[in-house]
């Protein structure tokens, strides 16, 4: 059993590794090498409104409008900012939080208009859509109140930029204008990325195996426990306990279950919300630990790491809460 569970862990923390890594080497060299280049200040006109907004740093501003395409990406992109002291380990927290909407938008079209509508029917679909966007876009609010809060004692520097990055290889034409090298620029970006991958992939390979193993040994298994005693006090159907387990699980296949009981009446709209954003509830401590947790501190180290995601678990978990007592009560 032992050998079998140990197997199983290497197995899935070598696979989830090797394919989140090139997403945070890649995101890491481009910031590094845009950074380096002065490039960062071209995409001005993008970033300045929400940095002026959220009172943070171009960068992590950047970093924000990047995960509309890639989590990964954007949070790597907060990585060499924050070890070159560009940005604070509070902007980190705060910009991971307002990314949540931006992130959101990512799976818009590759998972919640061609998947999930169509299974839980159009009404249903989009009702249920809209209240996870709605959720992240509150999310991302309070990132921005607190980033306001947090940065209001004049932190904010939205052209704020590494010492020499504007000269990345010490050379000015005669105006005084940079002359960009960009081998130099390449060459210092690489670097940059595998110091900061020699320290991530190891942190994040250990992390992973030791998540693996916690769930091998169903260590999460008492979170599914509550799911029943839950519905029961709420006087919701069965079905409601049946779909929040399944989605415990597998969220494809809660979806799924729920979309085939709607449609043959056993249940109602406002029961299938319900499941579905008790079944985040449920599996958030769990699901922040087997994703969230490794790839967090491989990023930003344990201490910070490990407080960006409680912080973040911590404020979906009261909206998630919020929204069930509204349809509650509708």
């Amino acid at each position: 059993m032992v050998i079998d569970i140990t197997y199983t862990a290497l197995a899935y923390a070598t696979h989830y590794t090797a394919k989140i890594v090139p997403i945070i080497a890649i995101g890491i060299f481009v910031t590094s090498f845009a950074v380096n280049t002065g490039l960062m200040k071209k995409f001005g006109w993008l970033t300045s409104p929400l940095a002026s907004i959220a009172k943070i740093s171009t960068i992590s501003a950047m970093s924000v409008v990047t995960c509309v395409f890639s989590t990964v990406a954007g949070y790597s992109m907060l990585v060499d900012g924050l070890k070159e002291k560009m940005i604070s380990e509070r902007e980190v927290i705060a910009t991971t939080m307002i990314s949540s909407f931006p992130s959101i938008l990512s799976h818009l079209f590759t998972f919640f208009v061609p998947v999930v509508i169509p299974i839980l029917g159009y009404t249903t679909g989009s009702i249920y859509v809209c209240i996870v966007g709605l959720i992240s876009f509150l999310k991302s609010c309070i990132g921005v109140l607190l980033a306001r809060f947090w940065m209001k004692n004049g932190h904010f520097s939205p052209d704020t930029q590494p010492s020499g990055s504007d000269h990345p290889s010490g050379s000015t034409n005669p105006h005084g204008a940079r002359a960009p090298d960009d081998r130099s620029a390449s060459k210092k970006s690489a670097d940059s990325t595998y110091k900061l991958l020699k320290r991530i992939v190891p942190t994040m390979f250990i992390t992973l195996f030791l998540v693996s193993v916690a769930f091998e040994l169903n260590f999460f298994e008492s979170f599914s426990v509550v799911i029943g005693p839950i519905t029961r006090i709420l006087g919701l159907e069965g079905e409601v306990a049946l779909i929040t387990a399944i989605a415990v699980v597998n969220s494809y296949a809660g979806i799924i279950l729920a979309g085939s009981l709607l449609s043959e009446g056993a249940i109602t709209t406002k029961s299938v919300l319900i499941a579905l954003l008790l079944g985040n509830v449920v599996t958030l401590s769990a699901r922040s630990a087997k994703h969230s947790l490794p790839l967090h501190v491989s990023l930003f180290g344990p201490r910070l790491g490990s407080k960006t995601v409680a912080i973040n678990a911590a404020a979906t978990f009261a909206i998630d809460a919020l929204f069930i007592a509204v349809l509650l009560v509708v």
